[in-house]
């Protein structure tokens, strides 16, 4: 099964402000310009910086297997 969090790549961006980055990609989405959720993601991890980290939802996901 394909992980919905990562495209089965293992790694996970970790925004660096959780909260500051929700509020980002809402206030993007809301401007009706961006095609689709991912842009809007990828300009707030810009704003915000952001972790590369191992992914917590494939190995929850191979723990459960």
């Amino acid at each position: 099964m394909k992980c919905k969090h990562c495209n089965d790549t293992g790694k996970y961006k970790q925004p660096n402000n959780e909260e500051k980055f929700e509020r980002l990609v809402d206030r993007e989405m809301e401007k009706a310009y961006f095609v689709n959720y991912a842009m809007a993601e990828e300009k707030a991890y810009k704003e915000v910086g952001y972790t590369l980290i191992e992914c917590p939802y494939c190995q929850q996901q191979s723990s459960e297997e």
